[in-house]
């Protein structure tokens, strides 16, 4: 501890000299001034050096599903700690104003902590929360919009209703995706990533994923390794197979397997999507989708067909979509259909509005809106997506329903008279001129599904900057075991026409 004595009334100019201070500033960034009768007290706190054992209490919950704690002022992340616990971890990395650790041992544990249903929860990277029991998963989940909206926001008085629970915790993605590996030991490793790393972890079982999808891998997955292909290496760009995808449409049983290779078909392809066919029947077709880009993307532009179609249908709210291997569609069907039910609830559709669907994808949300609206335009920058698309709106007999291939916040500035904007951008969130734009169209009603509760923050910000009020955030749990939420925010109020 050291002690300096001054006037009381001098301590904060004192003390701000002192933080200044070309010596004592390094020593005293991450002190704690105590002011005591005449004498000013600086504790000094020293940040953990990497490699060394620390025991520290944990107070929330990261983006990234883990613990966050604080060492003598010091905000360390511990992969695996959970709220309320005292945790012993190691240091692995130091930042300036952060560091991580990995956990040792739990002294305190937290009484919602579970055993895993997953044995290999921990070293796969796929699942964050699998140790949290579940409803407090929905607890933690809410918190993080709250705090998110408080912080990035600066938005205090949103109301935000409880995370609604999937319907299942477990077995609902209906996309796997995993990345191949030559073994150490010789052979084809198929698993995923660990967390923070390209560290392969071989996997047999998913839990999160769903049963068809679950069966179509477990019959895939020995073709493959037994095929004799080479599996693509980062490091050289030699090798051929990198990645295997495979679709399921739940509601119609069929399933769609996609091959990511990093050159053109070769016999050896073709014969082992030709043996996936006849192994499992649920499966429509096999593509093969061509990368030959040295980077982290899964796909690439360029999809063939090696055998049967290259699409296979499923239905969500009552009607039937397409789904290719370049579309986006909602990994959790089942918790969508209530998102998508929530969102048509927020818009109040009165059956006369011409509705925006910016970042539209396949045209799912379009096709469900548009049975309640004038005249429904969505917009799409993948070409595929927007075939998909139109093609749905075929299938399902919608006639109200314009699709336009382009950049969102470039095609704005084409529109005019639009009376509602639905939102669902990427993780990282809207353009800032997307949102100039709808400050041009100033339309009554603005509907933002969103998957990342930081951006969504900073963008309801803006909106409220510009007049409009957020009324309701409504978050779902779309990917339970996983550290991400999904939220539904309706943004109304029309703004004043400046004169």
């Amino acid at each position: 501890m050291l002690a300096l004595a001054f006037s009381s009334a001098s301590f904060p100019r004192i003390s701000s000299r002192l933080m200044q201070h070309r010596g004592l500033a390094p020593m005293l960034h991450k002190s704690t001034i105590i002011y005591s009768a005449d004498v000013l007290y600086f504790r000094i706190m020293h940040p953990p050096k990497v490699k060394q054992n620390i025991k520290l209490p944990i107070h929330n919950i990261g983006s990234n599903g883990e613990g966050v704690g604080q060492y003598q002022g010091f905000t360390v992340f511990v992969d695996g700690a959970l709220p309320g616990e005292v945790v012993e971890a190691r240091l692995y990395q130091r930042q300036k104003r952060y560091g991580r650790a990995n956990l040792l041992s739990v002294s305190d544990p937290s009484p919602h902590r579970v055993q895993p249903v997953c044995p290999l929860f921990g070293r796969c990277g796929g699942c964050q929360l699998m140790h949290l029991a579940y409803p407090e998963q929905l607890v933690i989940k809410r918190q993080r919009v709250v705090d998110a909206l408080q912080r990035i926001g600066k938005l205090d008085a949103i109301e935000v209703g409880p995370c609604l629970p999937s319907p299942s915790p477990l077995a609902y993605r209906n996309k796997i995706q995993m990345p191949v590996r030559e073994s150490p030991t010789g052979g084809l490793q198929i698993g995923l990533y660990a967390r923070s790393s390209h560290d392969l972890v071989e996997v047999e079982t998913c839990h999160i994923h769903c049963p068809l999808g679950e069966q179509v891998y477990k019959e895939a997955a020995p073709i493959i390794k037994q095929s004799g292909i080479k599996a693509y290496d980062p490091a050289t760009g030699s090798g051929e197979l990198r990645h295997i995808l495979i679709k399921s449409a739940v509601n119609t049983g069929e399933a769609l397997v996609i091959l990511v290779t990093n050159g053109e078909a070769t016999p050896l392809l073709k014969k082992i999507a030709g043996q996936i066919m006849s192994r499992c029947p649920a499966v429509k077709g096999v593509v093969h989708n061509i990368h030959t880009e040295r980077d982290n993307v899964i796909l690439g532009s360029v999809n063939k067909i090696l055998e049967g179609s290259g699409i296979i249908q499923e239905t969500l709210c009552g009607m039937q979509f397409k789904v290719s291997p370049a579309s986006f569609f909602q990994v959790n069907p089942q918790q969508a259909e209530h998102l998508y039910e929530k969102a048509l609830e927020f818009a109040q559709l009165k059956g006369h509005e011409t509705v925006l669907d910016a970042y539209c994808g396949v045209g799912t949300m379009s096709l469900f809106f548009a049975r309640q609206a004038k005249k429904v335009i969505g917009v799409e920058c993948v070409p595929e997506a927007i075939e998909d698309a139109k093609e749905n709106a075929r299938l399902n007999q919608i006639q109200n329903a314009e699709f336009i291939c382009g950049n969102a916040e470039t095609i704005i500035d084409s529109l005019a008279d639009i009376d509602t904007i639905i939102l669902n951008p990427p993780r990282k969130g809207c353009e800032p001129s997307f949102l100039e734009g709808i400050g041009r169209l100033r339309p009554a009603t603005v509907v933002y599904i969103s998957c990342d509760s930081a951006t969504l923050s900073r963008d309801l910000a803006v909106l409220h900057q510009m007049g409009y009020h957020v009324d309701f955030i409504q978050p779902y749990d779309m990917f339970p075991q996983t550290a991400h939420v999904e939220c539904v925010a309706k943004v109304s109020g029309k703004l004043k026409v400046e004169s």
